[in-house]
């Protein structure tokens, strides 16, 4: 079914007439606009994947449709379908070159299943507690049909430049796009929505003597992980993993069944627990200080002589191109002077932190009005649907809601002192960047974001939880607490017993409930047998044929 749908929107694609624009690059008019009294609201998102798509089913499903009859929402994605790092390209991707997405074959989520979803809207039965890319795909495919949302979703249309045309009191994003046949394209919107996801474009850190080491002898290879894609390619070499994050977890994992001898350089930082973890096979060692025509030199003195290919698993630049283009984005070095978000004339990109914007959402940026610029999808390290859909929800009710946002002062007090608790925690703002810091982590944040819709009387109201019930279940944050840790050993040993146990486990298991109920009971049989068998370790290959 799934094959209609992505058929249906890539036909939708190939028609940009669909879109009310202006005129295409040689001034040649497309289609006649619609009168400015048409739309009461024009609300343009940028981005197809998790955090686009649950924002356009948030404004389009939880809000009434009395509210939203009158309101223009377009999805912009580039891509042929939905999906974004989820979605397949297709390519062996080589440098220069960067692929529209770090996906690989083997790829699968780092958290359930069960805390990736929407509320209410599970994975379907026998789903893997941690799927591959296609069950994630698939379901992001589903949300689009089941609330049949794909009349909002242009494919195929990047875009190249916003531009705020107004004062601080009232104006319209210009925006400018590339359509699906090559021509610019344009439209005018009230609202951005910036859901263009950040794991595309490398962060490569500056490593003293790195390029005489990569050339002076051949063979020698410096590979960021957006470019991996199969463990075979590092048959029979001698590699070291760059990075102690997801990626570089999965792909010391994947490759020690296939390299000659596999390294994992992990940095460590007290700000942050050290969760990387055992793999047989594969030595940690600490961080590379420098290179030389010969070796590898690490932090503590030690050198490696042997090695012939480096894996990069430093994690992404964030970049959103179309802001900077039209001057709403101004990109500054990192670890750059932080002033009091008050006195900041502009938004402002360090490629690991954007400011000044209120828990990572709303554009503080005194240029336009409250309400005209958001970004969804920005947190990093947290449950990434409940955190999107928690932030879908305090777009969707302030857009509804525009008084919601009335005192710009307080929403500075508050990143003022989010700041505070980051540098307090990291020593520079740089440092977390948009990553969660405080003891509840994501959980807290995702509540506090909701909670503040409840304390505004939007409690039990358009998809926000009763007042006094919190917006992540109990649940949930068992789910996230364990997610690295017991749980995912859990699934381990399951998935170990080979397809006849995974069924057993899976079977009658549909609702959100039940899910909740199978997390749970896999969390007390993998105690039970840590008392008794110790931990399970499973095979680095073990990749099952889902």
């Amino acid at each position: 079914m799934h094959g209609l749908l992505r058929s249906a929107l890539s036909l939708l694609a190939l028609n940009p007439s669909q879109l009310p624009l202006d005129s295409n690059a040689n001034g040649v008019q497309l289609q006649t606009p619609p009168a400015p009294a048409a739309f009461s609201k024009r609300i343009a998102i940028v981005g197809g994947g998790m955090s686009g798509i649950y924002t356009l089913k948030t404004l389009l499903a939880d809000l009434p449709q009395e509210v939203t009859k009158s309101w223009e929402i377009v999805l912009f994605e580039e891509r042929g379908g939905v999906g974004g790092v989820w979605l397949p390209d297709g390519t062996e991707p080589h440098p220069p070159n960067v692929p529209k997405t770090p996906l690989y074959p083997r790829l699968r989520t780092n958290t359930p299943h069960p805390i990736v979803m929407l509320p209410h809207f599970p994975f379907p039965p026998l789903t893997p507690l941690y799927p591959n890319h296609t069950f994630v795909l698939h379901y992001l495919e589903s949300i689009v049909s089941h609330w049949n949302l794909s009349s909002h979703v242009r494919l195929r249309h990047e875009v190249l430049e916003t531009r705020w045309a107004g004062t601080n009191a009232s104006g319209h994003w210009a925006l400018t796009a590339r359509g699906a046949e090559g021509d610019l394209v344009h439209a005018k919107f009230d609202h951005l929505i910036v859901a263009n996801g950040h794991n595309r474009y490398p962060a490569e850190p500056y490593i003293e003597g790195r390029t005489e080491w990569e050339t002076s002898v051949p063979g020698r290879l410096v590979l960021h992980s957006v470019y991996y894609r199969d463990p075979e390619a590092y048959r029979g070499r001698n590699v070291i993993v760059v990075g102690g994050g997801p990626s570089g977890r999965d792909l010391a994992l994947q490759i020690v069944g296939s390299a000659n001898s596999t390294y994992a350089s992990v940095r460590t930082n007290p700000a942050y627990p050290d969760d990387f973890p055992d793999i047989p096979g594969v030595t940690r060692v600490p961080e590379i200080a420098r290179f030389t025509r010969d070796t590898i030199v690490l932090k503590d003195n030690t050198t490696l002589t042997h090695i012939d290919t480096v894996l990069l698993a430093t994690g992404y630049d964030r970049r959103v191109d179309f802001l900077e283009a039209g001057g709403g984005l101004t990109r500054i070095p990192r670890g750059a002077r932080v002033h009091d978000p008050a006195d900041a004339p502009e938004l402002t990109n360090s490629g690991r932190y954007m400011r000044p914007l209120f828990r990572h959402v709303l554009s503080l940026a005194p240029t336009y009005p409250l309400g005209a610029l958001y970004f969804v999808g920005v947190p990093i390290i947290v449950s990434n649907a409940m955190s999107d859909s928690a932030q879908a929800l305090f777009v969707a009710h302030t857009l509804a809601n525009p008084a919601l946002l009335a005192q710009r002062s307080t929403f500075l007090a508050d990143l003022r002192a989010q700041e505070a608790l980051a540098v307090a925690r990291a020593g520079h703002v740089d440092t977390p960047g948009h990553r969660i810091v405080g003891p509840g982590g994501g959980a807290d944040y995702q509540d506090g974001l909701v909670g503040f819709l409840q304390q505004h009387g939007l409690g039990g109201r358009g998809g926000v939880p009763p007042t006094g019930t919190p917006f992540t279940e109990g649940w949930r944050r068992l789910c996230a607490e364990h997610t690295a840790g017991m749980l995912r050993r859990a699934w381990a040993r399951v998935e170990g017993g080979g397809y006849k146990a995974i069924r057993h486990w899976l079977r009658g298991v549909h609702t959100e409930a039940q899910w909740a109920n199978l997390t749970a009971r896999l969390l007390e049989w993998e105690r039970q047998k840590e008392d008794t068998e110790g931990s399970y370790t499973p095979s680095p290959m073990f990749i099952p044929d889902w």
